[in-house]
């Protein structure tokens, strides 16, 4: 409008008036672009369209050598999802707070007391091939998730909460189109639960709930994630080139049918890591744009300049499990003695050099519903345990049981140091049994074994008093809610309740059932903040049967390159769908592809 007015002036007093019309429009737009901050100069001025590569980590886990499946229902380690968030989408996603927001859809509402979700797509939907992606592919998507052939790791978990998901998954039925999950026509899809669960938006936040294409799934089969570039993709980037197995590297080019902000990087790829040290390493070789800092590595992380190192609470949390099946393990007062042996604030401080936060809690902080007033077990309340409480704790317990402190070197404490071995990982169990034979006089041995027989010796530890006895593990909250760790975890007949807790015949295995009663019950309160305080009583009770030892809660370290602006990603490791439109490649310092 000031151009139109101008140029009218103009008009009026000079017979040359366009020309003069297309300069005063030149600086205008110059004047507005330095008064928004101008990208046209200075360090964070954007490279050159051409130039816009941005090159990022994909970092395995545990023995794992490479992207273990592209495919959104399947994919359940850290190095695929980086890829399936990129290239795929659900109904809602999480923004860099962790809340929720409409993704594929423009709207949601609940109704019949929150047993019935129905969710309006935005228009004009695509993949990237430009077919048109409808309610019908989302119901699709989330009935083959939940489908026993698809083998996914986290539907059940996930999208349990759907009226006959338990039949599908079983076999009772053979579908749940038309059932549980309907699509009355391409805009809109109605997803009917079980019972009221106000856990369940966040939970479809998950990949096991990301838009799949049907007809590459019928076409290619098991395979059909090796022809993703033909199109099947549904988020802001697709792959460029078909793929098999064991690649190293995957290449991404930005969806152009995509119906949100387009990614301002011309292209981006995703390289395979083994672990957080070698990807380090290549970050300080210029072959990467961005690394997490491993603990052994954070005095040189610190010396690097121009802010490369960040640092924010993460969503991790490390444990050690007990098997409620093992005695003297099923004695309440032996698990608490074990937990108040413990000092975690000196492992925090010796061993992890402030990558890690000692906490008691089992929800990690920075969720809706986190308790930062719960204590631990017997009412401590701080996370350095008590000695002289544990030592008593230990001797009741024993007596109770007719047992010696014998029977410790009886039991199986297993852990997996990693491929190469975690110095950190190593340094923390053998502190940790180095207090035990100090402040409870017990030797508890190490087995220290590879990743495949760790996982099949834990999975087989289920109902099992012959499994495992102790040992260590990390759970990372998938979505911002405690239903997202708790009920996982120690809910009745849950695959995750490895430390059989709840289904035992301990004296107060009474008392766990009926915690797990609760926790079936907290997710049908409608008031999101009763909710909330059921699950910090569930999760007392919890701590103080020693469901878990909880030792820490991650401090995600990592560095960034200077060149490299707008990456911000959430507590969860991901950068949300429309917030690629502000991540490039700017001027400020070398970046790895261009050095």
């Amino acid at each position: 409008m000031a151009i139109k007015f101008l140029c009218r002036g103009i008009a009026a007093r000079r017979a040359r008036s366009s020309r003069l019309c297309i300069f005063a429009f030149l600086i205008f737009m110059l004047m507005g672009c330095a008064q928004q901050g101008s990208l046209l100069s200075g360090p964070n001025a954007p490279l050159g369209v051409d130039q816009q590569t941005g090159i990022i980590p994909a970092v395995g886990e545990n023995s794992q050598t490479d992207f273990s499946s592209l495919d959104p229902a399947q994919a359940g380690d850290r190095a695929s999802l980086l890829v399936t968030n990129m290239t795929s989408t659900g109904l809602v996603s999480l923004d860099n707070k962790l809340q929720v927001r409409p993704q594929l859809a423009t709207s949601y509402t609940a109704t019949d007391g929150g047993l019935t979700w129905t969710f309006t797509l935005k228009p004009g939907l695509m993949f990237n091939d430009g077919s048109h992606l409808t309610a019908q592919d989302v119901i699709y998507s989330l009935n083959r998730a939940l489908q026993p052939l698809t083998a996914s790791p986290t539907a059940s978990t996930f999208l349990g909460a759907i009226k006959d998901a338990d039949k599908l998954r079983s076999g009772q039925v053979q579908t749940l189109i038309g059932d549980s999950l309907l699509a009355p026509d391409e805009r809109t899809v109605i997803i009917k639960l079980a019972q009221p669960d106000l856990s369940f938006l966040s939970a479809l936040s998950n990949s096991c709930a990301f838009v799949v294409k049907k007809q590459l799934v019928e076409r290619y089969g098991s395979d059909w994630t090796s022809h993703m570039s033909e199109g099947g993709s549904s988020g802001p980037w697709f792959i460029e080139h078909s793929i098999k197995q064991a690649t190293r590297y995957i290449v991404l080019k930005p969806n152009s049918h995509y119906y949100g902000a387009k990614p301002r990087l011309n292209k981006a790829i995703v390289t395979f890591y083994i672990n957080a040290q070698t990807v380090y390493r290549a970050y300080e070789a210029n072959q990467v744009d961005i690394a997490p800092v491993p603990a052994s590595l954070m005095a040189r992380a610190r010396g690097l300049g121009g802010s490369q190192l960040r640092q924010t609470p993460g969503l991790l949390t490390y444990y050690y499990a007990l098997n409620y099946l093992v005695k003297p393990l099923d004695n309440i007062k032996v698990r608490q003695a074990l937990a108040l042996a413990i000092n975690k604030d000196v492992l925090a401080r010796t061993i992890y050099d402030g990558t890690m936060r000692p906490t008691n809690n089992i929800i990690p902080s920075g969720i809706p519903g986190y308790a930062p007033t719960l204590t631990g077990p017997d009412g401590v309340t701080t996370t350095m345990g008590n000695e002289q409480r544990s030592r008593q704790l230990l001797d009741e317990g024993l007596q109770e049981e007719g047992l010696t402190r014998d029977v410790f070197r009886n039991i199986n404490f297993e852990v997996y140091s990693g491929i190469p071995s975690d110095a950190n990982i190593k340094d923390e169990y053998n502190a940790i049994r180095t207090m035990w034979k100090d402040v409870l006089n017990i030797d508890v041995r190490i087995n220290d074994v590879n990743g495949a027989k760790y996982y099949g010796d834990i999975q087989n530890t289920l109902n099992n008093p012959q499994g495992l006895g102790i040992w260590r593990l990390s759970w990372n909250v998938d979505y911002p809610d405690p239903h997202a760790t708790l009920a996982p975890q120690f809910g009745r007949g849950t695959p995750n309740n490895a430390q059989n807790y709840g289904q035992n015949s301990a004296s107060d295995s009474s008392q766990q059932q009926e915690t797990q009663a609760m926790m079936a019950q907290a997710d049908s309160i409608a008031d999101q903040q009763q909710r909330y305080s059921r699950y910090a009583e569930i999760e007392q009770r919890l701590i103080n049967d020693v469901a878990w030892i909880p030792l820490f809660q991650n401090v995600k370290s990592f560095v960034v390159k200077p060149c490299l602006q707008g990456w911000n990603i959430s507590a969860l490791d991901q950068l949300p769908p429309d917030d690629w439109s502000g991540v490039y490649l700017s001027k400020n310092g070398a970046c790895a592809h261009n050095v």
